[in-house]
């Protein structure tokens, strides 16, 4: 049975629907067991809706339901979905959840609305097939080499102990090896070169699952990770699974996973990890090249504007003919988003971006106003300064850029007004 790749990322609103619902609480609710249990549990409970798969249907649903005073949930909606058989399937998985731990605000316990997308992808070998004879190729190359892994690779195939077949990645997923720590990579929207009419764009998550950098350990029959014919071509990564069970990850079997350098990498993994290393194609002239930190956003209180801290922590790298948004989900464990973008720089004060216009009102050479239509005809103004990322990923992309500390309680008056 084929499985989906599922993505979720946790999402609050700054406004309240009802009043007696809050959507960001001092102590939000949590699915039993926290973030990796119910990641485990909506990917081994989530499935393909096989008509989807024959018509080749694919794309993000977004549910938001309330998590009630006694953990049940209920007035699940749908704000977006590309096909009402993904829908069926989210909604079916969603009703499956066991009871939450609630939410409490002021030591009282609380109705709590949460926001929960999930990306339906087709698996790789079901568009492009999987290309057996080249990952033996690749096994082959790499037999007997006692290298660590350094730099980036590809998944290209599973396998696991009890005689199964070797079969393709139904996730396109990578690993970032450095001698401090190594990331997974994973694509998650990738429509740069889509004929539809969507603005060309690319998502993809970075985790530091392995919570290690990845050195050779030999072939060895151990629960941990076990690194082996490894070089700066590929290597062999076998784990002990003890989380999921699915057709690619039966439980309690040894899980092989092949990785290579060189083959199939997306052009835009290249380009993004380049843009986190700050290897930039610099344009003459471009006032705004190089990685920026949003510090709030301008809002209006009582008639007098305030500069609010933004929900989510949120970084900028402006290249040439892209800019990257970089958003830092969970600093404990290195989880963070990326989108790629197209940029046109109109002028100094005037930005193309996502198909619509930003106004830029500079303050200095490194702080300006950023201002937009958010879609419905609200004008946001956000102030950003010039700072590098989290220092966890400089020193895995190997940068060295001061980093802007955003203050706090209260934040400065940078509008002057």
């Amino acid at each position: 049975m084929k499985r989906i790749l599922m993505t979720w990322v946790m999402s609050l609103t700054m406004a309240s629907t009802f009043a007696q619902v809050f959507e960001a609480p001092e102590v939000m609710a949590e699915y039993p067991g926290g973030v990796n249990a119910m990641m485990t549990f909506l990917t081994q409970t989530l499935k393909y809706p096989a008509g989807c798969e024959k018509d080749r249907v694919e794309g993000r649903v977004l549910l938001t339901f309330i998590v009630n005073e006694d953990g049940t949930i209920t007035d699940m909606e749908v704000m977006q979905s590309p096909d009402d058989r993904l829908t069926a399937e989210a909604k079916r998985v969603v009703s499956l959840m066991p009871v939450w731990k609630p939410a409490k605000n002021k030591g009282k316990v609380v109705k709590m609305k949460y926001t929960l997308p999930l990306m339906f992808r087709l698996p790789d070998g079901a568009k492009q097939g999987f290309d057996k004879q080249a990952c033996d190729s690749i096994a082959r190359l790499i037999a007997g080499k006692k290298e660590n892994p350094h730099g980036l690779y590809k998944l290209l195939r599973f396998s696991y102990e009890n005689g199964a077949a070797d079969k393709g990645p139904h996730i396109d997923q990578y690993k970032y090896c450095t001698d401090s720590l190594t990331l997974q990579l994973q694509v998650q929207k990738d429509v740069w070169n889509t004929t539809a009419q969507q603005q060309p764009e690319f998502w993809m998550s970075i985790l530091n699952q392995d919570r290690r950098p990845l050195t050779y350990t030999g072939n060895v029959a151990d629960k941990d990770i076990s690194i082996f014919d490894s070089d700066n071509r590929g290597f062999k990564l076998r784990w002990h699974n003890t989380i999921m069970n699915n057709e690619f990850m039966p439980m309690g079997q040894y899980i092989t996973e092949l990785y290579a350098s060189g083959y199939k990498i997306n052009a835009n993994v290249r380009r993004v990890t380049d843009l986190l290393a700050m290897k930039l194609q610099q344009r003459e002239g471009n006032r705004f090249f190089g990685c920026w930190r949003r510090v709030g956003v301008l809002t209006k209180v009582d008639g007098r504007d305030l500069l609010m801290p933004g929900h989510q922590d949120l970084y900028q790298i402006f290249d040439r003919d892209v800019y990257l948004h970089f958003y830092e989900l969970m600093a404990d464990r290195m989880y963070a988003y990326c989108i790629m973008r197209p940029i046109t720089y109109k002028s100094d004060n005037v930005l193309v971006q996502y198909g619509s216009e930003s106004q830029i009102e500079w303050i200095d050479d490194n702080t300006f106003h950023l201002r937009f239509d958010r879609g419905d005809g609200t004008i946001v103004t956000e102030l950003w300064k010039r700072s590098g990322l989290p220092k966890t990923y400089q020193t895995a992309f190997g940068t060295n850029v001061p980093i802007y500390e955003v203050p706090t309680n209260p934040l400065p008056n940078y509008f002057g007004r």
